[in-house]
This record gives structure tokens, sequence and C-alpha cells, in this order.
């Protein structure tokens, strides 16, 4: 192939629908990355069990960007129903869109089945990337033989392996997946998240943006140490903007009676909405016991904050002295001794560096020309 006006279908394990909003969004990032320089199909199957129907299919195109979800409802054999309603789309895609010529699948557990099978029929190569963290906390170890060979089998007939950090990288070789490996990260909103002056007047905003589940947040952690320091200063507040409930970590808030003077959960927000609070804020603090690299922080970067995080999976790979502060995993003294530094301090990072460093290396035109470089590589072989 000559051109690089490429017919990309894009398929992931994750990704955003009615039912999950927030799940995958980085990989319809990485999809609409790509629509600036070839026709995308992300296509995703989701069962609803709410539909008042078999199936329900919902169509959405924005340039070169086409969205299919396919919803069902099926109290049987459900792993079947979403291979048949793979099927069934995929026959619609080829014949309204034509033939794809490359699958980017993302996310290989259990998506890459799907797209191997679609590839090995219709002899249409595929690529995937990793976003997974369940090579790093050890989850993947703890499949059986039989599901690690098949998932192994499968990441040796992609033509690339895409993590997006190379921690990940590493890690995934560890597990027996072997390939051919290139490392991209995830696409960041940088013309939503930009820096503003941060107001001198009333607290100042520490902010922490997650799904708040403790085993993997550890916003615990975070908590007693918030508790701690507002021991000795009262000019903060810490603002938590969660896309889950989670009533425990509330209750261990509340007492410790934090809440409202020292923290407020903030529920769901959309990006728009983070981006002002990011604004606002004086920093953004991860305590995480394990990590990729969370699109939250490039985010921050991209709003001018300082970034204050455990040195866990791949943020060490794109988090310096210059751009925030590394603490190791668990150690809350040296959480409770940053997180006063930065309160005072935050004010000496440069702001414009750090938009630029988000901008040059996490933008939908980079990321899209990284993928496309890689398309390229394929269809040409």
């Amino acid at each position: 192939m000559k051109s690089d006006k490429y017919t990309i279908l894009f398929l992931s394990t994750w990704f955003p629908s009615e039912i999950f909003p927030f799940r995958g969004d980085f990989v319809k990032r990485h999809a609409k990355a790509v629509s600036l320089y070839s026709k995308v199909v992300s296509f995703h199957v989701i069962k609803d069990k709410n539909l008042t129907t078999k199936y329900n299919l919902t169509e959405h195109s924005e340039n070169n960007y086409h969205e299919l979800i396919y919803y069902f409802n099926s109290k049987w054999f459900s792993k079947l129903s979403y291979l048949f309603y793979y099927f069934k789309g995929f026959n619609y895609i080829r014949k309204k869109y034509g033939n794809p010529d490359l699958i980017h699948a993302n996310v290989l557990y259990p998506i890459g089945i799907v797209a191997y099978i679609l590839s090995s029929i219709y002899k249409i190569p595929y690529v995937f990337t990793e976003h997974w963290t369940g090579f790093l906390n050890n989850t993947f170890k703890g499949f059986s033989r039989f599901n690690k060979s098949i998932y192994c089998y499968i990441g040796k007939k992609a033509k690339y392996i895409i993590p997006v950090t190379h921690n990940l990288k590493d890690s995934m070789i560890e597990s027996g997946i072997n390939g051919n490996y290139d490392v991209i990260p995830n696409v960041v909103e940088t013309d939503i998240f930009k820096w503003g002056d941060v107001a001198n007047q009333g607290k100042k905003q520490i902010l922490h943006v997650s799904h708040i589940r403790d085993d993997h947040k550890n916003i615990s952690g975070i908590l007693r140490v918030v508790s701690k320091l507002s021991k000795t200063r009262k000019d903060f507040v810490l603002s938590i903007i969660h896309s889950e409930g989670n009533e425990k970590i509330i209750e261990l808030a509340h007492s410790l009676n934090l809440i409202g003077s020292f923290v407020k959960f903030l529920g769901k927000k959309d990006y728009s909405e983070v981006a002002q609070y990011m604004a606002q804020s004086a920093f953004l603090v991860l305590f995480s016991n394990y990590e990729n690299l969370p699109c939250v922080i490039v985010e921050a970067l991209a709003s001018g904050l300082p970034v204050l995080s455990t040195d866990v999976g791949g943020i060490h790979e794109h988090l310096d002295l210059e751009k925030g502060i590394l603490i190791k995993k668990g150690d809350e003294n040296a959480l409770l001794e940053k997180m006063n530094y930065l309160l005072d301090h935050h004010n000496d990072y440069d702001k414009k560096a750090l938009r630029n460093y988000a901008v040059s290396n996490f933008s939908y035109e980079k990321i899209g020309q990284e993928y496309s470089n890689i398309y390229r590589t394929v269809l040409n072989d």
C-alpha cells in the first residue's frame, strides 16, 4: 500500500458506552488520534441487562471517526453472544465502510481472541495496544496455564504489541508475552487541560482524580496523611474527583473528621469540569500501589500542575524533579513531608514547561502520527 489513508478497525475490551461512560476512554482518544490520519471504525459489543429488545446498534460519525456499539441482552451463552455480535457487526462494517486494512485491538484480555479470529478468517493483520495493570499486579500470573498459552500465542501473532509504558512492556515480556514491541503512551486532551492562575485567597487545593479503589489507589493512606497534615496547617483542602463510589473510604474520612474542612468528595466530573478543577489546584497527588502511566498525571502537566506520586509502573518515565516529586509506594511519612513541601513550593515549577512537555509528547497529533508510522510499517511489508 502506498497511501496512508487506511481503514483501521478499533476493537477494545474496554470502551465508553451508555453503561460505562468513562471505561476505556483512553482507547477512544487513541482512536480519534488515529482518525487524524486514517479512517477509523471503533466497534464495541457490550451486554445490557436492561435492554428490552435482543439487541440495539448505536452509530456515531465525526469526520474520519466512526463509532458503532452493539448492546445485547442474553440470559444464556453470553460469551457466544459476544462473538455472534462481533461477527454480525464486522459484516455490517465491511458492507458500509469497506474491508479494514488493519485491526487495532486494545487490551489483550479478552478482546485479543476476537482480533485473532477475525484476522485469521479474513486475512487482516492486527496490532494491539496494552493498558492492563494485570501484568503489574500479578493478575495475569494467576491465569491457568491454558489461558496463558492462548494469550501468549495471540501476542506472538500480532504484528506489533504496543504497551503504553516501557515498564508495562518489561512486565509483559516477563509474563511470557513475546512479540514485536513498540511503546506509545496515552493521548491527553491538551486543548482542554490548560493552566490557570491559582487564586491566592482561601485554601490551597490539592487534587486527586481516580476511581478510588483502595487496593489500587491507596486512598486510605492519603486520608491518614491529610489527617496528620491538618494538625499542623489549615490552609489546604483535598478535592477528590471519583468515577466510582467507595463507602468505606468516605466512612474513614468521616471518622478522621476530614469531611468538609479538609476533604471534599466531588463524585464524577466530565473532562471540562476536571480541567477547571486542575486549573485552580496547587498540585496533583497520587499514592497508588501500582500503575502504568495514569492519564490524569499528563492532564495535570498540561494544566501546569506539578505532580506528587508514588514511583510505580511507568510513572518515572515521564515524571522527574522538574515536573514533580516521586516517593516510595506506601511511604506515608514521605507523603506527609512532600505534601507539606508542595503546599509552599508549587509555584516554583515552570507551568509553561510542564504544559509544553505534555503537548509535545501526548497530543492527538503526536500519538496519531506514531500509530500511523506503525501501520505504514505493517501494511507496506
